[in-house]
């Protein structure tokens, strides 16, 4: 860079400034290893926690699907029976909770089993369905009623689920 001064006394202030950006420049301190330290370990602190919550929010959902899956494997159920006649308005079905896990039965499904007609879904809260236990535990017997009237000389297909989705199914001729 080339300057082009004017004058004696402008030469000379020029020279001096410059010296003293250099003494400044010269003499400037870093940091201390100490203070450094800390501001490194308060950055690595703000950067770690948003990691942390999402680790710990991730393991507990594992845990919580992990004992989901658990339960769901103990529990286990089997249609012994199942009364439906011509002629009936209702479908008495018994079910045996064979399992370690106490079940609640909570929808039964019943379709023809030549595929045609109406599939007929009752959930448990419904009206045309009616259960003798709110759930119950291994080697217990659940009888479920539900309002139905068969087609003579038909053949049925009743699959009946827990809450959970463990199901079971049978086939009845009327």
């Amino acid at each position: 860079m080339l300057v082009i001064l004017r004058g004696s006394e402008t030469p000379r202030l020029l020279l001096v400034t410059q010296l003293k950006l250099r003494e400044v420049l010269k003499n400037k301190r870093a940091l201390s290893p100490i203070f450094a330290t800390l501001i490194i370990l308060a950055v690595v602190t703000v950067m770690f926690i948003p990691v942390f919550i999402w680790a710990t929010g991730v393991a507990s959902q594992n845990q919580e699907s992990w004992q989901l899956s658990g339960t769901i494997a103990t529990e286990r159920i089997v249609v012994e029976e199942v009364n439906l006649k011509a002629g009936q308005t209702t479908c008495t079905i018994y079910v045996r909770n064979i399992g370690k896990t106490a079940v609640t039965i909570s929808n039964v499904l019943i379709s023809r089993a030549d595929g045609i007609g109406q599939i007929s879904t009752f959930q448990r809260k419904g009206p045309n369905f009616a259960v003798n236990y709110e759930s119950v535990v291994q080697g217990n017997l659940i009888t479920v009623t539900i309002g139905f009237s068969p087609t003579p000389a038909t053949t049925y297909n009743i699959k009946v689920a827990t809450t959970r989705g463990v199901s079971d199914e049978y086939q009845a001729v009327t």
